[in-house]
């Protein structure tokens, strides 16, 4: 789709997604990367003037505390329904590309078998409920709309468990970890790859970004402690054992056939995107030093 050097507005550039977007998209575009401070999605008027004169737009805002939206209905559904509905109609009343990033959160994983792009969501909280009908009215607006759902993105600056979990490994903190859930962790970087390149070449439609392969949030940890060379004090259980405030899908492993017809994809293995991941963190520590 671009062949030369645009100006691409991210919304949501302060979050772990979004600043690792801005990174990919930099040497390529013109990027404008935008905080919550800078555009509220729940603004309408903010949005069409953030927008304006650009080419493309990605958006990574949303509510994403997937336990506190349950203590926090109205503001996920601000953020993540009404808010995306805004980028989608000002995007097309200005003419520009959009890209929305979802998640995995959508669906029951009641399944047995990876996803689909084209599955209908069945979410089990208030987070998969408002991103599903984010997604559903963005849709219902057209236009040149790309809808990208992620999957247990992890990386520095990230403030969810996988993100912090080389922190606490370090301190030697002790864990209860998910011995149940099937999950795809994805490096935000490889995820950051994938979604500029479905935002520069992909047609319009629905798309899944997510490690390959598949494993627990137990066999992950024990993973990325071996490769730091640290101790794991830890104990395996039962996804309902955490007590979480919202209900996780316990299968939510994400197909990736539309980019892979397309010949766009371009995600490692997790195992893969986790060898990548160490290599940053042992470079960012010896720097430290």
């Amino acid at each position: 789709m671009y062949r030369e050097r645009v100006k691409v507005i991210v919304l949501g550039a302060r979050g772990l997604l979004g600043r690792h977007l801005v990174d990919e998209l930099a040497p390529r575009h013109a990027v404008r990367a935008l905080g919550r401070e800078e555009c509220d999605i729940t603004d309408r008027a903010a949005v069409d003037a953030a927008l304006a004169g650009a080419d493309a737009v990605v958006s990574c805002a949303a509510f994403t505390n997937v336990d506190a939206a349950e203590r926090e209905p109205e503001r996920a559904f601000a953020a993540n329904v009404v808010g995306s509905e805004h980028v989608a109609r000002a995007a097309r009343a200005a003419g520009l590309r959009a890209l929305l990033v979802s998640t995995d959160f959508v669906f029951d994983g009641k399944s047995d078998r990876p996803y689909p792009e084209e599955a209908v969501g069945r979410p089990l909280s208030v987070y998969g409920r408002t991103k599903w009908e984010g997604e559903e009215r963005a849709r219902a607006v057209g236009g040149e709309l790309l809808v990208v759902r992620v999957q247990g993105l992890y990386g520095p600056g990230g403030t969810n468990f996988a993100s912090r979990l080389p922190a606490l490994l370090a301190a030697g903190r002790h864990l209860r970890l998910d011995g149940e859930r099937r999950v795809q962790p994805t490096w935000v970087r490889a995820a950051a790859r994938q979604v500029a390149r479905l935002l520069e070449a992909a047609p319009p439609g629905t798309y899944h970004v997510a490690c390959d392969g598949e494993t627990t949030w137990a066999a992950f940890t024990r993973a990325l402690a071996a490769r730091l060379g640290l101790p794991l004090d830890a104990e395996e259980v039962s996804s309902a054992a955490l007590n979480a405030a919202a209900a996780r899908p316990p299968y939510c492993l994400l197909a990736r056939a539309r980019s892979i017809a397309l010949g766009l994809d371009v995600m490692p293995t997790w195992e893969a995107g986790l060898d990548e991941a160490v290599a940053e963190w042992a470079r960012a520590a010896a720097t430290s030093r």
